[in-house]
């Protein structure tokens, strides 16, 4: 079905990006503070900065989850690519009280446009070719509903810096590497890190791996751009044998994320749910 190749594809993105934050649950705000709140540097200007991009394996979690709550929100672009197809997807974040709202729009092959939203925990999701100009409502706690059960644990696994309980336990190796370079028009250092994949607490997202053909590696690899303010600027990865880049930008700029109105939803039992 249309709906389950989506949801897989939402939960290999989940994965692909955000790795790191789908080895906890945890949602609570890290009690560093970020090393500057302000808004990035617009894209034309490269950021004068005076730091030693000095994150450790021991800070690097905390000072970026503090940074990105700081800032309040971001803006992302992703590209992955794999077996000779290409799929996109781009998308606002909005921090909250330690939670997360989200809009997103992916281009899945086979599948076409994903409208996704999470707003207050409740998810919705618009496929033209199922459900029109409509949105699926799901509640991931409704434990009645197994659609509802596909995307349960899903709330926070796209949150690009999810603070991380047992984040130690996890890392196998964490390096800093070269010189910082130019990222979307700020000065970024590369971090790469290695995560051992059985930390992952979520099964949800092993399983709707699993009905996608798929599996996660031992081992995942990502490297992390971070910018003078302990924001995140690029994370690229290869999962399952799809190369993943995703930028980072607008970080605290005002972003419009809104659930549907009551006459955008869908009937769910027409559908067949």
């Amino acid at each position: 079905m249309r709906v389950t190749r989506g949801i897989a594809a939402l939960s290999l993105t989940a994965v692909a990006v955000l790795g790191l934050s789908a080895c906890s649950d945890s949602g609570e705000k890290a009690d560093k503070p970020a090393a500057g709140a302000e808004a990035s540097a617009p894209a034309e200007e490269v950021a004068e900065v005076e730091s030693d991009f000095d994150l450790t394996e021991d800070d690097f979690v905390e000072r970026v989850t503090a940074a990105a709550q700081a800032a309040g929100t971001v803006t992302m672009d992703m590209t992955t690519t794999g077996s000779g197809v290409t799929q996109t997807a781009s998308g606002v974040i909005r921090y909250t009280d330690g939670a997360q709202d989200l809009a997103m729009t992916m281009e899945v092959p086979g599948t076409g446009t994903i409208d996704f939203k999470m707003v207050g925990g409740i998810v919705y999701m618009q496929m033209p070719e199922l459900t029109g100009d409509k949105y699926l409502q799901i509640d991931p706690a409704d434990t009645s509903n197994p659609l509802s059960q596909s995307f349960a644990g899903m709330e926070g696994q796209f949150d690009p810096t999810g603070t991380l309980a047992g984040l130690a336990d996890a890392v196998k190796s964490f390096e800093k590497v070269g010189e910082p370079q130019e990222v979307g028009g700020a000065l970024a250092q590369e971090y790469r890190v290695v995560i051992d994949s059985s930390a992952l607490s979520d099964p949800a997202v092993a399983e709707e791996l699993a009905a996608a053909g798929t599996s996660l590696p031992p081992e995942l690899t990502y490297s992390y751009w971070i910018d003078a303010d302990d924001q995140m600027r690029r994370v690229t990865t290869e999962v399952a044998g799809v190369g993943t880049d995703v930028t980072f930008s607008g970080w605290g700029e005002p972003v419009d994320i809104t659930a549907p109105t009551a006459d955008q939803i869908a009937d769910m039992s027409s559908l067949g749910f």
